[in-house]
């Protein structure tokens, strides 16, 4: 439970603080991600030097879930975010010092880290801040300012090695880091810590909450993390997909990328809008599974043979706009069905396996560009995609089934008593 939480209605002011944490937090990693590629790249490293670089800043997201999840519930929201900052400035600032790979590993899983306890921590402290109607648009906002700051990570990690160094674009990212501990402290809404509700504390004992329990969520975890993996194992083939199937210029290359992470920012709010119609859970278990059918058609749409390039660049935007829906529907159902005791935990759980599933897209993406020819791979991908859309709406039917036969029992007795007074 929060030590501060709104009673009036939605603090506003928080969530924009956060969306602006958000924005830092993504700045920063992304800046030093792509600084350090870059670097690797004109130092001569090859793809696997490259490849072991991604692994590193996404193995902690994936091994540390448990433990951060527990983190996040236990201690005060405020200390986790502000100590996570402080872990990704100082991680960063060596980084600009040093060219011992193993070293810079070492390095990037330490910024990691603090990516891994921030997170979760973020994702439940919203759902404190906001009143549920207000939710849909909360996540948004805070999805906007990730998205703000995937996007502008890369483009500023270029633009500064372009007129100055690595080694400074690595200090601009740990300043973007210990803004963010700075803009942390002015959040008010806290949750966690040594001063929880002796309500929250007596539910986590009586009813500790497990992600396997709930099948509704099981099943749009499942659908989810298995449509990324095999999205990201395109990923690794759009390159060649676009520079070498239709001879595309760089710059080409790079306004198309753009175009999905644009769409995603269109998306959260589309999906904002949609949600606060939506009653039912299920209808956010249909909404996942229709977003993801629509990435896999739009997978199937790079694959066949299009007129021109530029074709690309509506599909990965109506791509986007699909994977915003994914996360926000998904990002409800938690705020929905997990007690906010748990909401660390629950987070933190669907974030490693989502995290797993792009580590095993980006192996399977590796193989499939030795026996497969690129057009096919994303053909069969989407199809693939659209198959785990099929196999899990059975699933959801039962669950959904199941979630509506408590109330139904529950409402049986009153209809009898009323039948008796009549």
């Amino acid at each position: 439970m929060s030590f501060t939480s709104f009673t009036d209605g939605t603090r506003w002011s928080d969530v924009y603080t956060s969306a602006a944490c958000a924005f830092l937090a993504g700045t920063a990693m992304f800046t030093a991600d792509f600084a350090l590629t870059l670097r690797l790249q004109t130092d001569g490293y090859g793809g696997m030097a490259i490849a072991a670089l991604i692994i590193c800043a996404t193995l902690p997201l994936v091994v540390l879930s448990p433990v951060t999840g527990r983190l996040a519930d236990r201690f005060d929201s405020r200390t986790l975010m502000a100590l996570s900052g402080l872990l990704q400035a100082a991680a960063i600032v060596p980084m600009a010092f040093t060219d011992n790979l193993i070293a810079l590993y070492l390095l990037v899983i330490l910024n990691a880290c603090g990516t891994a306890v921030n997170q979760p921590v973020v994702s439940a402290l919203v759902t404190v801040m906001a009143r549920p109607k207000d939710l849909p648009h909360a996540v948004a906002m805070v999805q906007t300012g990730t998205l703000t700051g995937l996007a502008a990570g890369p483009a500023l990690a270029g633009f500064v090695i372009g007129s100055h160094s690595a080694g400074a674009a690595l200090m601009l990212a740990a300043g973007f880091a210990l803004l963010r501990v700075l803009f942390c402290l002015d959040i008010r809404t806290r949750r966690g810590g040594l001063r929880r509700d002796l309500t929250a504390q007596a539910a986590t004992a009586a009813a500790p909450w497990r992600l396997g329990g709930d099948r509704l969520l099981t099943a749009m975890v499942f659908g989810l993390s298995a449509v990324i993996a095999a999205m990201c194992a395109v990923n690794v083939l759009s390159v060649f997909l676009v520079r070498e199937v239709y001879d595309a210029t760089e710059s080409m290359y790079g306004l198309i990328k753009s175009c999905w992470t644009v769409g995603m920012v269109a998306g959260a709010w589309i999906a904002a809008a949609l949600i606060r119609r939506l009653d039912r859970d299920v209808q956010l278990a249909w909404m996942l599974m229709a977003c993801l059918a629509g990435v896999g058609l739009v997978c199937i749409g790079q694959g066949v043979p299009l007129a021109t390039v530029l074709l690309m660049v509506p599909l990965n935007l109506i791509g986007g706009v699909f994977n915003a829906g994914e996360n926000s529907a998904l990002g409800i159902a938690i705020a929905r069905r997990v007690p906010e005791a748990f909401r660390g935990r629950a987070n933190a759980a669907v974030n490693g396996r989502v995290n797993a599933a792009q580590l095993i897209g980006f192996l399977l993406g590796g193989a499939m560009s030795t026996f497969m020819d690129v057009q096919t791979a994303f053909v069969a991908v989407g199809l693939v995609s659209i198959a785990i859309v099929l196999a899990c709406l059975p699933v959801i039917r039962r669950a959904a089934r199941r979630d509506g036969a408590p109330a139904a029992a529950e409402a049986a007795p009153e209809r009898v008593l009323a039948g008796a007074a009549a």
